[in-house]
């Protein structure tokens, strides 16, 4: 997983059960590479404890569902809408790794919109994510996406589940899976 991560622009899932390192791992890559990287998590304690900010706070996105034929964000307007300072734009422009800690608890249409985000900003519409590289570190058997009833009737128009996995720039993107096995916590 680290080579992939150092050497490489090869998007990872890393998943494991609770205790396999995930975390410790998630903070080694962040203390030795030499990539720009953000790391960003869905909620504001995912956030703190991967020592980052949230999805919604870094992409300024708003808290209902992001359908893939919106009107809103179509083209420019994109732009319009996030209104991202100068500064920002180019931070995004930039970023060469993005790092998603707790990434089952991430809805399917925000990691498409997220896709949305990086190929406008950084200017690269053909590729995944605007060519970013992803680490998408978490447990789909531990937390699942948060979808009020009424956005799961909307988001099953678009998704078959609302799971990150889900999203449609999946289709266009090879991720790596890597599945840490050794439990290392230890007892209280």
């Amino acid at each position: 997983a680290l080579k992939l991560i150092q050497y490489t622009r090869q998007s990872v899932f890393l998943t494991g059960k609770a205790g396999t390192g995930k975390s410790t791992f998630l903070k080694y890559v962040c203390q030795n590479t030499r990539k720009k990287y953000v790391v960003l998590a869905p909620t504001g304690i995912a956030a703190i404890n991967a020592g980052g900010s949230t999805l919604h706070s870094f992409f300024k996105l708003p808290f209902h569902p992001l359908l893939p034929d919106d009107p809103k964000f179509a083209g420019n307007k994109l732009k319009d809408y996030l209104k991202y300072s100068s500064d920002h734009r180019k931070l995004i422009k930039n970023i060469e790794l993005v790092i998603i800690d707790e990434i089952s608890m991430v809805r399917a249409d925000i990691i498409d919109f997220i896709d949305r985000i990086l190929r406008t900003y950084s200017q690269n519409m053909r590729e995944p994510f605007g060519g970013k590289q992803l680490l998408l570190v978490g447990d789909v058997y531990q937390l699942e996406p948060v979808v009020k009833s009424d956005e799961r009737e909307i988001l099953n128009r678009f998704y078959p589940n609302p799971y990150f996995f889900s999203a449609n720039v999946f289709r266009q993107i090879e991720l790596v899976s890597i599945e840490l096995t050794k439990v290392y916590r230890q007892t209280d």
